[in-house]
């Protein structure tokens, strides 16, 4: 029986035991039954499509899947460099870096639409990027200018994979 335990962890502090896993210190990081060690999001999905029983998390057109995955994926990495940005001293701070990703993310965000009923990849990604938003940039408010997405989001976070997993 394959199981998951998710260990809560602290990549900025180097943590023992997450740099005995991996040691680039990324996470996510998986480490899989036969001891592999995946650290890419899409790759662990992957993973996970390939040797679990429950629904495919990139069924009908994969491309198509994994370009709207990869969207969302685009619009965490420009939060995120943000972010880091960001964390630096006032004086170090690279303003126009910050203005930079944060056009990227309004861009991203007009391009992208609510799901329906459908939940694979793609749109976990986008939920995963929307509640990084929510999280760390609260001061973009991307809530006020795409309340399509924020009431999806809201809807979607109530699934229970969504509620175990949250920050």
């Amino acid at each position: 029986m394959q199981r998951i335990v998710l260990v809560q962890i602290d990549p900025w502090s180097d943590p023992i035991e997450l740099l005995a896993v991996t040691p680039i210190g990324r996470v996510p990081a998986l480490v899989t039954d036969d001891g592999a060690v995946i650290t890419d999001s899409t790759t662990i999905c992957e993973y996970f499509d390939a040797v679990g029983p429950g629904p495919m998390l990139m069924e009908g057109d994969r491309f198509e899947v994994m370009a709207r995955a990869a969207l969302a994926q685009g619009l965490i990495d420009a939060a995120f460099a943000a972010v880091v940005e960001l964390r630096r001293p006032a004086e170090l701070r690279w303003e126009s870096w910050v203005s930079r990703q944060h056009r990227a993310i309004a861009r991203t965000l007009e391009m992208l639409a609510p799901a329906g009923d459908r939940f694979d990849l793609g749109d976990i990604t986008l939920a995963s990027a929307l509640g990084y938003l929510d999280f760390r940039l609260p001061e973009i408010a991307w809530r006020r200018a795409h309340p399509g997405l924020g009431a999806w989001l809201d809807s979607v976070s109530r699934r229970p994979s969504m509620q175990v997993t949250k920050p």
